[in-house]
């Protein structure tokens, strides 16, 4: 038996606003039974609205990458036309490894780009069932490594990396900088890891046993769909992966500062609670907020919602002091 909590009176105003806005865009945007290609054609869908407007870039380019399952793309987001090299923060975004684009992400990372004045990088990897474990990490590794190495090229500072993601973008994004410092053998360009609403390797919480539904789509039947797209297998061995449960990878050596946010409401949010207690235990500096009253995706809908601008805002307020932390 489930003994979910009732979010809906749970929720702020301007939450209620932004599901009644969903469901009229989309009925049902998030069900995972309908098959991943169905699946993907609704989230674009109804993440078209929540990208209208925001900042106007200096310029957006695309370019290929060739990585381990072939070509993706980057798109390359510069807020400002400028001769020197600029920082980049690599965007990777959400949607449970198997939804998602940089179409679907387009407004928040011009909103970052924007707040930062650094060129943001947001990798298109490929996605999952198509694409398994940890190919889309090794995709986004090359991604970061690419400018770290190339920067001079583009227009960057390639020792002023960081990383950032919503959801499964915040999974890949700390899985990325963990790939990067044990199988690469090198993350010190890596400045700061931005991570909205990420899960760390919890199998189950009490955030997990109060929250998530249809909703949301991120029921305990939901999660462990997206799960098995890209894990494959569920077995104690793949979870077991320091790139999946990464709350008992070594998270003191080589780590940056990190902003980690979570949802009041979010099954998920208690795996930024643990990130937060062990880089504290372990002395990474670090800053954690918890969003009341919200659902998990909240970042896309700062058309509507006062708690998705204010994390993006305190956010970037992170990234511009991520060199104290060094």
């Amino acid at each position: 038996m489930d003994n979910k909590l009732d979010v809906m009176p749970l929720m702020t105003d301007q939450m209620k606003a932004v599901v009644r806005k969903q469901k009229e865009l989309v009925e049902d945007a998030f069900a995972t039974d309908v098959g991943y290609d169905e699946m993907r054609a609704n989230y674009i869908k109804e993440r078209r609205f929540w990208n209208e407007g925001g900042p106007v870039m200096s310029s957006t380019e695309e370019m290929a990458l060739e990585g381990p399952a072939g070509p993706f793309r980057v798109r390359l987001y510069r807020p400002t036309a400028s001769v020197e090299a600029r920082p980049a923060i690599v965007y990777i975004h959400g949607g449970g490894f198997v939804v998602g684009n940089c179409d679907t992400h387009d407004r928040v990372c011009r909103l970052i780009a924007a707040g930062t004045d650094a060129v943001v990088v947001s990798v298109d990897y490929h996605l999952s069932p198509e694409s398994k474990f940890p190919t889309n990490i090794r995709e986004c590794a090359l991604a970061a490594r690419h400018i770290h190495e190339h920067g001079a090229e583009l227009g960057i500072d390639g020792d002023d990396i960081s990383l950032a993601g919503d959801s499964g973008g915040a999974v890949l994004s700390m899985a990325t900088n963990l790939w990067l410092r044990d199988e690469v053998g090198d993350n010190a360009y890596v400045k700061a890891l931005l991570l909205y609403y990420g899960y760390y390797g919890l199998r189950d919480s009490c955030s997990r046993r109060l929250f998530g539904s249809s909703i949301d789509g991120l029921s305990k039947e939901d999660l462990a769909y997206y799960d098995s797209c890209w894990i494959g297998d569920l077995t104690d061995e793949a979870l077991g992966s320091p790139y999946y449960d990464m709350l008992s990878n070594d998270l003191k050596t080589s780590m940056p500062g990190c902003y980690i946010a979570s949802a009041g409401l979010d099954p998920l949010r208690d795996d930024s609670a643990c990130l937060h207690a062990i880089l504290d235990e372990m002395g990474v500096p670090n800053v954690y907020e918890n969003f009341e009253g919200v659902l998990h995706a909240y970042i896309h809908h700062t058309r509507m919602l006062d708690e998705a601008n204010v994390c993006i805002e305190h956010s970037v307020d992170f990234w511009k002091r991520r060199h104290e932390f060094a």
